[in-house]
């Protein structure tokens, strides 16, 4: 049974009545009380035939009554501070203060108030203290501190304005509780947070007031919670928010939540559940530079996908189910720097899908089923992963590139040359389990940059001339018997045994 203040019955200012009658409730416990310490303090015994009057008189000792217990039998009223677990058992008329206090609670029953949360620092640090609650206006005193450290606690709901007052703070940190409610307002008050922390927590919805009226937001952190759905407007006018990550929870699409964000230029929303990436997004964020929206369910990339980011500098979209990419996906990015597209089936995307990305530097598109692609148009590609397809031919003109990885991939005999310009500056080459079984050897002396060279898990005859005339090769990884012959022939050559 839960009892509110009233106002009629109850002899106490208005003004005060006004502000515990929004923060103020009382329950009777049936059962043992939800936090209980270690001895029963009773600071305070009254004679009353009326409930209501024992619980003004609780009111009147503010933060130090935590339960009263009323016997209308006996017309008595008892105010206790705390209350044993032994004391408590075989009684129904104790009343627990429930939680809307002004006040940090810990699990042991214990709390600081606003005095005592005011005399703390610049920065306070409360991580790591089994704190259970947080009242509404609990830090309005606290109008110095800029750092507030509430991580790994046992927090799960956060009531409106709990933070209110801390007109200073911008690092708010609320990461590793249990936090499943986020009342509207909770953030109110806050003028220059920069820096929000929420991750490892229980969302599974967020409001469309929930970071209201944040102006100086930068940061902000919403992975590792259950995170279902977001209203429309959640994120709208943040204009100074920069970084937002919500990897890993349990969004099934991605739905147009982004507007009037002109600093926007990070998402993280990988390890979801995403399946549609809806058409308008991305709409109008123009400063979008990085977007990671891998390990998610997205089977087609279609023209207007992603609309909206045309200065996207870094795209991860690997480990999806995608086996369809629209001929002009590609086009609308021609500042991409970083692509990673691995582990989807792009068995039957176009060859010169990526002709157009001429600013881009790392092309990952490992496991992606892959027969054969065009990427002589790549001119500033430097890092380049094809492992684990199907390729059996690979020579492009690729003058910029230093990295290559081809492992697995049959490619049988190798007596073409790879990097087909004579400019090359590879410095990496891997073709590990290629099923190799002849390598032209001066094609890769050729490389002229070459440091490091990957050949084991082939079917490879090596002599021992093999890496006689290499300019700068320094690191060659093969097969273990190779690897004891070759030491002591080339000193200068690390040769590292294969352990796969």
């Amino acid at each position: 049974m839960k009892f509110y203040r009233i106002y009629q019955i109850l002899s106490i200012s208005i003004c005060f009545f006004d502000y515990v009658t929004l923060n103020e409730l009382f329950i009777r416990k049936n059962n043992e009380p939800d936090l209980f310490q270690d001895k029963t303090i009773i600071i305070h015994e009254y004679k009353t035939q009326f409930r209501l009057i024992c619980i003004k008189k609780c009111l009147l000792f503010y933060t130090t009554c935590q339960y009263f217990q009323f016997n209308k039998s006996k017309n008595d009223c008892k105010i206790y501070n705390s209350i044993e677990k032994k004391y408590f058992f075989g009684k129904n008329d104790i009343y627990q203060r429930e939680k809307l206090l002004p006040r940090v609670l810990f699990l042991n029953g214990t709390f600081l108030d606003q005095d005592q949360l005011s005399n703390m620092s610049i920065i306070i640090n409360l991580s790591r203290n089994e704190l259970s609650q947080i009242g509404p206006f609990a830090f309005e005193k606290c109008n110095q501190t800029q750092i507030l450290d509430l991580s790994f606690n046992n927090l799960t709901k956060l009531y409106s304005k709990s933070f209110y007052g801390m007109v200073k703070l911008n690092t708010l940190n609320l990461s590793f509780n249990q936090i499943s409610q986020l009342e509207s307002d909770v953030f109110a008050g806050l003028p220059l947070l920069t820096n929000l922390d929420l991750k490892n927590n229980n969302l599974r919805f967020i409001g469309g007031n929930t970071f209201y009226n944040l102006p100086q937001l930068q940061s902000l952190y919403l992975e590792f919670n259950q995170i279902e759905s977001i209203e429309k407007y959640a994120f709208k006018n943040l204009e100074k928010i920069k970084k937002i990550y919500l990897k890993n929870n349990n969004l099934k699409s991605l739905e147009p939540i982004f507007f009037n964000l002109s600093s926007f230029n990070f998402l993280d929303v990988s390890l979801n559940q995403i399946k549609i990436v809806h058409n308008d997004a991305f709409k109008s964020l123009n400063k979008l530079i990085s977007v990671d929206i891998s390990f998610n369910q997205i089977s087609e990339l279609n023209a207007d996908t992603l609309n909206g980011a045309y200065n996207l500098e870094k795209l991860v979209i690997s480990f999806n189910q995608i086996k369809k990419i629209d001929s002009n996906f590609f086009n609308k990015f021609p500042r991409l720097k970083f692509l990673e597209l691995s582990n989807n089936n792009l068995s039957f995307i176009e060859p010169d899908i990526f002709i157009g990305l001429a600013k881009l530097e790392i092309l990952k598109l490992f496991n992606c089923n892959l027969i054969s692609l065009d990427l002589n148009s790549l001119v500033n590609l430097k890092v380049l992963h094809l492992g684990v397809n199907k390729i059996k031919y690979f020579s492009q003109n690729l003058t910029s590139l230093t990295y290559l990885v081809l492992n697995s991939n049959p490619l049988d005999n190798l007596t073409y040359p790879l990097i087909n310009s004579q400019n090359s500056k590879l410095g990496f080459l891997s073709i590990f389990n290629c099923k190799l079984k002849f390598i032209d050897f001066d094609l890769l002396r050729n490389f002229l940059y070459l440091k490091s060279l990957v050949i084991a898990r082939n079917f490879l005859t090596l002599n021992n001339e093999t890496f006689e005339n290499f300019n700068m090769l320094s690191e060659v990884t093969i097969d273990k018997d190779d690897a004891a012959r070759f030491k002591p022939l080339y000193p200068n050559i690390s040769f590292i045994e294969n352990k796969i």
